[in-house]
């Protein structure tokens, strides 16, 4: 590392230092912004149209179909953006993947790749 990289790299610490420690603000952002997030299952519909809370156990285990009820979940803000489109295919796929060995539910990207 060269002696303008050591200084860069002194300088980010002492500043981050200065607003964790002194100043007791929290970076935002990461894990802590992925934990305040409202998350919603876009596999169901509220009465009013909206999305309700995620979770798998909304009132029963199963779809009508008789198929195990995965939930799609994504953060609230996610949801809004997405097409009905886009919604729909999201659900197909996890769907279709169902649950690992383990029983536990397969976890699908949101977005098809490309």
């Amino acid at each position: 590392m060269t002696q303008k990289e050591k200084y860069i790299v002194k300088r980010i610490i002492e500043e981050y230092f200065i607003k964790v420690f002194l100043e007791n603000k929290k970076p935002k952002g990461g894990l802590t912004k992925w934990f305040k997030e409202r998350w919603v299952d876009i596999s169901r519909k509220n009465k009013n149209g909206g999305h309700p809370e995620c979770g798998a156990s909304a009132g029963t285990k199963q779809r009508g179909s008789g198929k195990r009820a995965y939930p799609k979940c994504v953060p609230a803000s996610k949801a809004a953006n997405m097409s009905s489109k886009q919604k729909k295919s999201a659900v197909r796929r996890k769907r279709k993947y169902g649950s690992t060995d383990s029983g536990k539910a397969k976890m699908v990207s949101t977005y098809t790749k490309g």
